[in-house]
């Protein structure tokens, strides 16, 4: 029974330690012990713990809060890179004149004319034109509205490619393959023995094909940024000359126009010819001449006589 009593005051005893020290624990972290965070809301006191102070430069505190949580800040409108291209349709009476118009208002806002292809009114089709137009991307707007100025645009349609990153990627890229073509280069003047010089000149070679390469793809990348791609398309309102299913007498028309080509042809062959077959027939005939001559100096075979032609040897009796 003692025992027992004994056993229960230790744990008694035991547990209001426990009690009392975490009490006390508590009770430093609300004093402002350094290391203890702030719970009641007030900005913490960065002159008592100089450790915990935010380094200039970093993101943490206020700026934090500022910038929403620490999330990326999107790149400004200014450092977005974009590829316009897109089609656009008109439908004027001349679509020929029309294409001198559009590449004039394009050579005017800084562009150009990459490809142009046209064609004139036929029986059964009307004219039509077809122009590539680059121009600067922030003068697309004020070409649009020059066009539609200039005559009836059916559709325009315009898409935005977004490539931001991968200029940003290929001006890391450019900058690494530099940085390692400048550190070969200073490589290549201290290298000690012949084996080295060779294998430095061989990675360099390479590193600086790569350097061409990315400036190339870099290039071709800022050029589709700052130029547009418009393809200009442009038809006419009206057809020249009779449209629909073609009559007997377009097909007969049609088909005197094809026999008078193949006779133009066919004359055309033959007088050709003319001067091959005089020069055969000339060939022929000396031949001929030749072929007779000799016929003429051959003996003339023997005729037999003419008594014994006559007069035929009686035959012999058959003996029996």
């Amino acid at each position: 029974m003692t025992r027992r009593l004994l056993s229960m005051a230790g744990i008694v005893i035991a547990g209001s330690v426990l009690l009392t020290g975490c009490g006390a624990l508590g009770s430093q972290q609300s004093a402002g012990e350094p290391g203890a965070p702030v719970t009641d809301g007030s900005a913490p006191d960065w002159a008592e713990q100089p450790d915990l102070a935010p380094q200039p430069g970093s993101d943490s505190g206020g700026d934090e809060g500022a910038s929403g949580g620490g999330q990326p800040e999107e790149a400004p409108d200014e450092d977005r890179a974009v590829i316009i291209s897109g089609t656009m349709s008109m439908r004027v009476g001349d679509p020929i004149t029309m294409a001198d118009a559009v590449a004039d208002a394009a050579e005017a806002r800084g562009g150009s004319i990459d490809r142009r292809a046209e064609g004139a009114s036929t029986d059964f089709q009307p004219a039509w034109a077809m122009l590539t137009v680059r121009v600067p991307a922030a003068q697309v707007e004020d070409l649009l509205t020059a066009l539609r100025g200039l005559g009836e645009v059916t559709s325009v349609d315009l898409g935005e490619q977004v490539v931001t990153n991968q200029v940003r990627d290929l001006e890391v890229r450019v900058e690494a393959s530099r940085a390692s073509v400048d550190r070969l280069t200073d490589l290549l003047t201290t290298a000690a023995d012949t084996e080295t010089l060779l294998e430095v000149e061989a990675q360099l070679t390479q590193r600086t094909s790569e350097l061409e390469q990315l400036l190339s793809e870099q290039r071709a990348l800022e050029d589709q940024v700052s130029m547009s791609t418009i393809e200009v398309r442009i038809s006419s309102t009206t057809v020249e000359g009779p449209t629909g299913t073609p009559s007997f007498w377009d097909g007969l028309v049609a088909g005197w126009s094809a026999f008078l080509a193949w006779g133009a042809t066919a004359l055309y062959a033959l007088g050709q010819s003319i001067p091959a077959l005089v020069a055969l027939a000339i060939l022929a005939l000396v031949a001929w001449l030749v072929i007779r001559r000799l016929l003429r100096r051959l003996p003339a075979p023997a005729a037999a006589p003419a008594s014994a032609v006559a007069n035929p040897a009686p035959k012999a009796p058959l003996v029996e």
